[in-house]
């Protein structure tokens, strides 16, 4: 028997929000939560393991107050972990000292997974999967993967990067990706978009990898992508054959090609070798989030235009679109509350916008309300189902009882019965409507 004592409010749709004209039962509202030089939590690597804690709950408590239905939280930022890994060293972002263990010990992914879910709240765990080190503060440890296999990091002037080229660097990162997602139960994996370094570009760094492992190809442009395009297949393979339950997805670069979308700036085919039409074809992700960090008329890459054409090339998967509040390019030219609530109406124009991921946690949390602003998101709402990867849903509770014990209703309920798949339901929500009508 279950029992909810009061009510878990997950959408009131029947009035208007300030702005927002449609208010979808689902829609993905996420937020990337950065870990990397403590952009978003923790705050200082140098904070106790109880304040680390409290600030990560506290964290959640404050998205889940404005919305926010599932957190992509970086666990791997630089081949380094935010959870206990037993392939890579506990990052220093976390501790102070690459290979410093938490003391007290905590588990960060463990934590974050259960605090989101306890509201409700999908995790999915962000992984860097090329990055070794952005040129931050720390030495790599001895356990560290660039002293493990140094003839597989590929140096730049403040960077270093795995080398994607070769079969082994492939197969140790799907080895990463289904270690998480046997242990931990997270929701998605997703991979952000540095593949190849955008600054210094690549030149010469891989010269060696091609030679050995070019095959066919002529030019190292076409090898480079199709060393993306093979690493994203076993990823996603290995994450099917380890947790078929858990969604895979991608935030490449908002711009692919300047012809597509009639932009002109920077594109990720030809500067991180990255092909998304590749891997939506091929069925190797599940969902994809270009990150369109630009505003609606920008001169160079418009929002609107932008958005329009992924909305055009994306069919089963699901398309949610990257937002951010420090806009790229040109001077913003309203204030940024009007350009984001903007920004969620246009993507509501198009059926195959799934909804948003923000970046970042402490951004949002930081801009979106001015003195005056009212809510980004007025009320909740479920997170997208995704139906061409699991189209059999959960069966209904049973034996629905309700009753009134004078503070309040309390409703009971028996477990559903497994569905044909053998799933049961892994969130229950009860609405509440003040108009019986």
């Amino acid at each position: 028997m279950l029992k909810l004592f009061g009510f878990f409010l997950i959408g009131l749709f029947l009035n208007s929000a300030a702005g927002q004209s449609v208010l979808p039962k689902r829609e993905m509202r996420a937020v990337w939560i950065a870990t990397i030089s403590n952009i978003d939590w923790p705050s200082s690597k140098y904070l106790s393991t109880a304040e680390k804690i409290n600030e990560l709950t506290d964290l959640f408590d404050k998205l889940k107050e404005i919305g926010i239905n599932a957190v992509f939280f970086q666990v791997r930022p630089e081949s380094d972990a935010l959870y206990d890994s037993p392939y890579e060293p506990w990052s220093g972002w976390l501790t102070g000292k690459q290979g410093r263990a938490p003391e007290p010990y905590f588990d960060p992914l463990k934590l974050a997974v259960e605090e989101a879910h306890k509201r409700g709240m999908e995790l999915h765990a962000w992984i860097n999967p090329l990055r070794v080190s952005n040129g931050s503060y720390h030495d790599c440890s001895d356990g560290h993967i660039c002293n493990v296999h140094p003839d597989w990091i590929m140096k730049f002037s403040n960077y270093k990067m795995l080398d994607p080229g070769i079969p082994e660097v492939r197969e140790y990162v799907a080895q990463i990706v289904s270690d998480i997602v046997r242990r931990y139960d997270v929701d998605g994996v997703n991979f952000d978009d540095y593949f190849y370094p955008y600054k210094p570009a690549i030149t010469k760094e891989d010269y060696g990898s091609y030679k050995n492992f070019k095959g066919n190809y002529k030019r190292i442009s076409d090898w480079r992508r199709d060393n993306i395009n093979k690493l994203i297949k076993v990823v996603h393979d290995s994450l099917i054959a380890s947790n078929k339950k858990v969604k895979f997805g991608i935030s490449p670069f908002g711009i692919v090609k300047n012809s597509y979308a009639g932009t002109a700036g920077l594109n990720s085919y030809s500067r991180v070798y990255s092909d998304p039409l590749r891997w939506l074809k091929d069925k190797t992700i599940d969902y994809i989030v270009p990150q369109v960090y630009w505003t609606i008329g920008n001169k160079s890459a418009d929002y609107k235009s932008l958005i329009s054409w992924w909305a055009s090339v994306v069919d089963e998967q699901h398309l949610y679109i990257g937002q951010t509040l420090t806009f790229a390019g040109s001077k913003i030219k309203r204030n940024i509350d009007d350009e984001i609530f903007a920004q969620i109406e246009l993507n509501r124009n198009y059926e195959n916008i799934y909804g948003s991921v923000f970046f970042s946690a402490s951004t949002l949390l930081k801009n979106i309300y001015s003195k005056t602003a009212k809510p980004i998101f007025k009320y909740h709402a479920l997170v997208p189902s995704l139906s061409y990867r699991d189209s059999i849903p959960p069966m209904p509770p049973k034996n629905l009882r309700a009753y009134n014990n004078g503070n309040g209703f309390i409703l009971e309920w028996d477990k559903e019965e497994r569905a044909s798949d053998g799933d049961t339901a892994k969130f229950y929500v009860v609405y509440k409507f003040d108009n019986p009508d």
